[in-house]
């Protein structure tokens, strides 16, 4: 009892400390975005040129205004993350300097994007409502004296005239929808079961963005231009007492003017778009291009619903592909704009300029793929000599980097697939079996499956890389755990693996025991650090980060990197 007392601070200075570190970025951000925000609601609630403006619309105009320089950051940095252009970039700056760095950037991008989003949608919700409550005061608070400031044509105009038949009012309109369908359709059950729904409304934010430059041009935003002439304060002056007071004639001697001043809000999604157009533009250049250019070498259905597709690259020159690295794909048969991200399990050497891919049939495109696939093969078992995949063509676009990429770099290493999940692995496989490398020095697999056929995948490959080790005199170096979910029959188990012996001692029914698998690790690797990387769904991410945080009390480092399906 005394001791569980004395590692409740403990526990609570390391619970504080991981919710600090893992919510680090969204506290500076928010911060960040507070400061502009509280700067930009005090210039509009202090500044002399919009105390008329101020008058008639109270708050509404400092929080409307406020919220503004909040979405046009959003707005200008939202398409950042998701340009792989830019993430190719950064690899060939910063990937020798500081690859771990590199690797947590590349882990959060999806983050970040939905981050930007998420921030995006918030805070124009919060800038609809100031600017609706701006159009009631408008209209309620309506003065002919000030007609010049006021958006509203007298206190009888209609409020809903103002909201949807007006550019800023309507625009508003039309941007607050877009962000809700693009939400909506970001949802993961529906990005799952509706691809096609997903990505076209996703690029829905061309509309978001072309609404926005047509947003101010209702210029509701008025400022006084003549301060000098008429400072703050003049409109409140008794008139009995202004007639009869040459001083204050002389300050006051004309009426207020106003004026819209230069527009500079254009220049944020103009920056968002530019990286989105200059990204697209450089991977349709480079998919097309004559280097990037492929036919279909080899193509077969594997067991458990997969295709192993082999593409040869016709340019004579090769193309620098690392172990973890993915490519986007498209097959115009089946789809003229969608492209699907699949990691290399085999990439391009001396002897063959080739690149191998593993799809596992996942969604609609996959599935259309397979029958493909399946076809062709059907056609030949038949005799009919007809190739169903002979005018398919294929795009290629990449490679990417990824936070796999990190593997080749790490001493010790824990690689942990679910099902295709696999696949970064296997690349790395290819490469320790093509290239002698002293790192990394200890690693580990966990492969989880629901059919045992998946493991035939592979099984070549983690063979040859165990039976490797042990000529080496080294069988300590690669440790493999395979976990069997679903349908466990030993007489299957025979069949599929009669012939690899070594994957077939290693099978076991059910899931690990993480509890199990981690203090195992941290015994063997007390004070030492260990890269642990996951490939899978998000409820194995979430259980392999609970995990690793859970025994880095064990005076071992786990620092865990994973790649989702998603």
């Amino acid at each position: 009892m005394v001791g569980s007392e004395m590692d409740r601070p403990g526990k609570v200075y390391h619970a504080t400390r991981n919710f600090m570190f893992k919510y680090f970025l969204a506290f500076t951000w928010i911060g960040f975005n507070f400061v502009v925000f509280c700067k930009a609601f005090s210039h509009y609630h202090h500044d002399p040129e919009y105390y008329y403006l101020s008058k008639i619309l109270g708050n509404g105009l400092c929080i409307s205004r406020g919220t503004a320089p909040v979405l046009n950051l959003s707005m200008a940095l939202i398409t950042l993350p998701v340009s792989r252009s830019f993430n190719v970039l950064l690899n060939a700056l910063f990937g020798r300097w500081s690859l771990r760095v590199l690797v947590f950037y590349l882990e959060k991008i999806k983050v970040l994007h939905l981050f930007f989003g998420v921030g995006l949608i918030i805070v124009g919700v919060i800038h609809s409502i100031a600017h609706f409550i701006n159009i009631v005061n408008f209209v309620d608070n309506y003065d002919a004296k000030f007609d010049a400031i006021n958006w509203a044509s007298g206190k009888d105009d209609s409020k809903l005239r103002l909201l949807v038949a007006t550019p800023t009012g309507f625009s508003g309109c039309v941007m607050l929808v877009t962000l809700f369908a693009i939400a909506y359709f970001s949802s993961r059950q529906m990005r799952d079961r509706f691809y096609n729904s997903f990505l076209a409304s996703h690029h829905l934010f061309l509309v978001f963005y072309g609404m926005m430059f047509y947003h101010p041009l209702s210029n509701i935003i008025k400022h006084q231009t003549n301060l000098k002439s008429h400072p703050n304060g003049c409109d409140i002056i008794d008139e009995h007492v202004f007639r009869n007071d040459s001083v204050l004639q002389a300050i006051c001697s004309e009426e207020p003017k106003f004026g819209t001043g230069e527009k500079q809000a254009w220049i944020w999604p103009l920056i968002g778009l530019s990286i989105y157009v200059l990204d697209v533009t450089i991977r349709y250049l480079t998919a097309h291009s004559d280097r990037q250019k492929v036919s279909t070498l080899q193509s077969y259905v594997l067991p458990a619903n997969g295709v192993y597709l082999r593409l040869r690259f016709t340019s004579s020159k090769r193309i620098m592909i690392s172990a973890g690295q993915y490519v986007l794909l498209q097959c115009p048969a089946i789809s003229t704009i969608e492209w699907h991200p699949f990691t290399v399990v085999d990439f391009p050497t001396a002897i063959h300029n080739t690149v191998s891919l593993t799809v596992a049939v996942r969604g609609d495109w996959t599935q259309r793929l397979y029958d493909l696939v399946s076809e062709k093969e059907r056609l030949k078992q038949s005799g009919a000599g007809i190739d169903a995949l002979g005018k398919v063509q294929f795009l290629l676009d990449g490679p990417y980097p990824s936070a796999m990429t990190g593997m080749l770099k790490c001493k010790r290493m824990v690689y942990i697939g679910a099902g295709v999940g696999i696949t970064p692995f296997a690349g790395f496989v290819r490469h320790l079996l093509n290239f002698n490398t002293d790192r990394p020095t200890r690693i580990h697999l966990i492969w989880i499956v629901r059919k045992a056929e998946m493991f035939t995948w592979f099984a070549d490959e983690l063979t040859k890389l165990q039976e490797r080790f042990w000529k080496q005199n080294k069988p300590d170096r690669f440790t493999l755990k395979l976990f069997l979910t679903r349908n466990y029959n030993t007489s299957i188990i025979d069949e599929y693996f009669g012939d690899y012996p070594i994957l077939k001692a290693r099978i076991s029914k059910g899931r690990p025991d993480w509890d199990e698998v981690f203090l195992d690790l941290a015994t063997l690797y007390a004070g030492k650090s260990v890269n642990v990387f996951s490939c899978g769904p998000k409820g194995l991410t979430k259980d392999i980060r609970g995990i690793c945080r859970q025994y880095r009390k064990h005076s071992c480092k786990f620092i865990h990197l994973h790649e989702g399906f998603g």
